[in-house]
């Protein structure tokens, strides 16, 4: 193991060495070379987005100092916590401009950004570095992350971190209605070979407000985002056709999953108006005061946040608060999570393309990604990170990675993005009120229709 640290620290050098010579007249002595990054949570525990590539820069410039080099890179990572629609806007009003004083260097994004920004020439392709790079971090990734960071069979950034999205459930109210301890803890093997079902997920919910305990039975994601998709998977549907490359409208299981967000308001179980929440309404309500019996839209990352943000202890969340895959709406639906990897991309416009690729790589070690992985609760993106002893010692990321294998994505699709939009906008309209579920489906298509034309398959 030293012999093969002692490899990769030589031989990161001549590959510095290298691109300082290769650079000529540009490098002068004592040269600081300024990277510029952009990074996003939002949710605050994701940090070591930024801050893993300020270390980075830190290794890169001790090889540096090692080989005898007078240069040296300093990254200036910027770490955003609003909105996913803000952080996009900022990006596009960047690119739009086409001053590289005004835009990054490498920007972090989910990979449902690269299409956008790919077919817009924002980007610079990765294969050339990946390959470069490959024997010395880039094989070691799970494999079917590359393909997250794929579009139209180019890879367009380097996998961050991947997550997966579950069901949270209160362990304490299930306790209050009678459950045994052996019940509860059975209760996500019964979801994953569907012996309890989304319809037996409504009646226990409603249970809980019967007997005074919750006042919200279910509450689910206030914002729009690509968890929705889980619920046409979980009544037997489909998105996308990877055979033609494109976007689904699976009309049948699209129609039960409305009906199913119908459902929870009319019956009281979900709030009309769940999608004027705040976030911090959402965490307090199901793993801080218990309010709600079930958040059926829930991400690994926010069992941090309830830690950091809202200074709850580990221990009472793993007493009162238990996790599950998205259930099957039918026999012959799917039980499921979906993942939305996040990637470290290189912009088109960027004038340190090389040292760029090599910060990514080096913020691409084992070391490093368990950082952000045990602080921002992500799980591995190379296999032999699930061996690191900090990593493999995490009991929650251990629990969450059993949810792995039921793993879906959005596909690579320019259309992804705005597929999930009107999605959101549709269950919106029904949980209101506005519109009935077979008229939310009949917008929805024309929606998807007129803005996806022959990229979209209706079923």
């Amino acid at each position: 193991m030293a012999g093969m640290s002692r490899f990769k620290v030589w031989f990161a050098a001549v590959v510095v060495l290298t691109l300082v010579v290769g650079m000529g007249a540009l490098v002068h002595a004592q040269q600081v070379v300024t990277i510029r990054a952009w990074t996003v949570g939002p949710d605050t525990p994701a940090f070591y987005r930024a801050e893993n590539l300020e270390l980075a820069a830190e290794r890169l410039n001790r090889i540096l100092e090692a080989a005898g080099s007078d240069i040296r890179v300093e990254v200036e990572a910027d770490f955003w916590t609003e909105s996913w629609d803000s952080y996009r806007r900022r990006a596009i009003l960047a690119f739009e401009s086409g001053d590289p004083s005004s835009i990054p260097d490498i920007i972090n994004s989910s990979h449902l950004d690269i299409p956008i920004w790919a077919d817009a020439g924002w980007l610079a392709p990765m294969d050339p570095y990946i390959e470069r790079y490959w024997d010395m971090a880039y094989q070691d990734f799970f494999p079917h992350l590359w393909d997250a960071v794929s579009y139209n069979g180019v890879r367009w950034g380097v996998p961050q971190d991947i997550e997966v999205r579950m069901v949270f459930f209160r362990k304490d109210h299930l306790a209050a209605l009678g459950w045994t301890p052996e019940e509860i803890e059975d209760l996500p093997r019964r979801v994953r070979d569907k012996e309890f079902l989304l319809d037996d997920l409504i009646d226990v919910a409603k249970q809980m407000q019967d007997a005074g305990l919750v006042e919200w039975g279910v509450i689910h994601r206030p914002t729009a985002g690509p968890d929705f998709f889980q619920f046409i998977v979980a009544y037997g549907g489909e998105y996308y056709d990877p055979a033609t490359g494109k976007l689904v409208l699976d009309r049948d299981a699209m129609l039960e999953t409305l009906r199913f967000f119908h459902r929870l308001t009319r019956e009281g179980l979900t709030p009309e108006g769940m999608t004027t929440w705040a976030w911090p309404s959402v965490h307090q309500a199901i793993a801080i005061d218990g309010t709600a019996g079930f958040q059926i839209t829930g991400g690994m990352w926010n069992w941090n946040e309830w830690q950091r943000d809202f200074g709850h202890p580990e221990e009472d969340l793993f007493e009162n608060v238990g996790f599950f895959l998205i259930p099957a709406g039918r026999p012959e639906g799917t039980p499921n999570q979906l993942g939305q990897p996040q990637a470290y991309m290189i912009t088109s416009a960027s004038q340190n393309k090389d040292l760029a690729a090599l910060l990514i790589m080096l913020a691409s070690d084992v070391d490093l990604n368990t950082n952000h992985a045990l602080e921002g609760a992500k799980l591995a993106i190379r296999q032999s990170q699930t061996a690191f002893p900090r990593f493999a010692e995490a009991e929650f990321l251990s629990q969450a990675a059993t949810l792995v294998p039921d793993q879906i994505f959005l596909p690579s699709h320019p259309g992804s993005g705005f597929y999930s939009t009107v999605l959101y906008e549709a269950i919106g309209g029904v949980e209101v009120g506005m519109l009935t579920p077979e008229m939310a489906l009949q917008q929805l298509e024309m929606r998807l229709r007129q803005q996806l034309g022959d990229d979209l398959i209706v079923r």
